[in-house]
């Protein structure tokens, strides 16, 4: 029986925690107020001030809700001062349309997901789930890989033109209801494939479900509109009318950043990652074969030192991280000694290492950098522009100890100017796949 707990352990394990006074203490503190109201620490927040002195203008915060959107609000967050900066407008004023982009997402990620099932020679459910090209085909989040590619193809719109539907703010609905049609299209598509039926005739019947796709997407999220009319008030508060504007026109008269210059720096120092290596995720994209996420892994100051050069240009940085330890949304502040677990708990944290190795984090949600706080020109807290709304953190904004960021950010998105010739070099080597589930 060693292999099972004895009651005379239980007893044994009762006898020692009775035996320390401090335990009952500690267990009254966290039954009565929580884990995270009992242990947080008044010092860790006081330290942290929301004060920067490199920092972008505030803007208008989005509040993303239930939707999944982070990755598109992220990036509608470091394109929007320079669309306001090229319309003269005041950058409080301008909010852009996620709907847009999570329209044209969803449909392409269908695109995608038939294009990877027709083109695959092994069609068996072992080889498919093996390699994960059905389960997350068509599911909500996203990169900025994905992000650039819609834009680029499909344009921006002003929010007022195409406004959230009911549904755009809960991915539940959308997600499994789109996700079991384009699933349903591929059960078709495998049949076909088994019977040997030719590219031609596959194609036919992708177009089919890309219409009905169509179709159903503009009954829920709403039909996009093809042309507008700008209407808008400068800084000056003068009326501007552009007539006859297409969202791709729209985004190449406003829109001077050269989103495909920008490219993603990870850090992942895990067992199957090498510094200084490119890396690409499998199967996984929305326009096909156009929005591969790539990456270059570099040490942690690397990240740093790249994020800082651009902001002091005023350009925020798009970034991925794990938020789902060691934050406060009271206060909004991320810092890994916020929460005293290990002496009130004994728990000791994992490294980044570790908990990369044991998938014990991932990139679990999309922000923006707008600010650093630099002291002898090393950074000790950064500003984070996050989209649920003003309510909550600092209106908004998350301060984040450089602590943090050694732990959980995971990536950063840089215009490729801001590297070294050595880190530019990297770029040119050919990516090493990595699989669906890695914590990327």
């Amino acid at each position: 029986m060693e292999s099972q707990i004895l009651l005379e352990q239980i007893k044994e394990f009762r006898d020692i925690y009775n035996s320390n006074k401090t335990n009952k203490i500690i267990e009254n503190a966290i039954t009565k107020n929580g884990l995270e109201n009992a242990l947080i620490s008044r010092d860790i927040i006081i330290e942290n001030q929301p004060i920067f002195n490199i920092e972008l203008p505030e803007s208008k915060r989005y509040n993303q809700q239930d939707s999944w959107r982070c990755w598109i609000y992220a990036g509608l967050n470091l394109i929007k001062h320079n669309i306001a900066k090229n319309l003269d407008m005041n950058v409080m004023d301008l909010e852009l349309s996620n709907n847009h982009i999570a329209f044209f997402d969803k449909l392409e990620k269908s695109n995608n997901a038939y294009e990877n099932i027709i083109n695959t020679k092994d069609t068996s459910f072992d080889y498919l789930h093996k390699e994960n090209i059905i389960k997350y085909c068509v599911s909500e989040g996203g990169y900025w890989e994905w992000f650039v590619s819609i834009v680029n193809k499909y344009g921006i719109l002003p929010y007022s033109y195409n406004p959230n539907a009911v549904e755009s703010t809960n991915y539940e609905k959308i997600e499994y209801l789109y996700t079991e049609k384009v699933k349903k299209d591929i059960i078709k598509l495998l049949e076909l494939k088994k019977q040997q039926k030719d590219i031609k005739l596959l194609r036919e019947e992708k177009n089919k479900f890309l219409q009905e796709n169509y179709i159903l997407l503009c009954k829920i999220l709403g039909e996009p509109i093809t042309e507008l009319n700008y209407e808008y008030q400068d800084k000056n508060g003068e009326y501007k009318r552009i007539e006859n504007l297409t969202p791709i026109e729209f985004k190449n008269k406003f829109l001077d950043l050269p989103l495909e210059d920008f490219v993603t720096i990870g850090n992942m120092p895990m067992y199957n990652k090498e510094y200084y290596k490119l890396y690409k995720k499998k199967y996984l994209g929305n326009i096909y074969k156009n929005s591969y996420v790539t990456y270059l892994n570099l040490p942690i100051e690397d990240l740093k030192e790249l994020t800082i050069k651009q902001l002091k240009d005023d350009i925020p940085v798009y970034m991925g991280a794990h938020i789902l330890k060691f934050s406060d949304e009271k206060s909004g502040i991320l810092d890994i000694r916020l929460y005293n677990y290990e002496d009130a708990l004994n728990l000791k944290t994992l490294s980044k290492q570790e908990a990369l190795n044991l998938y014990d984090i991932r990139m679990h949600h999309i922000m923006t950098f707008t600010g650093v706080n630099l002291i002898d020109n090393k950074p000790q807290r950064w500003k984070i522009e996050d989209s649920y709304g003003d309510k909550e953190k600092a209106n908004g904004y998350y301060t984040m100890n450089d602590n943090f960021f050694n732990e959980f950010v995971l990536s950063v998105v840089i215009n490729k100017k801001y590297l070294s010739k050595k880190q530019s070099k990297l770029l040119e080597q050919e990516p090493v796949e990595f699989e669906i589930e890695d914590p990327f």
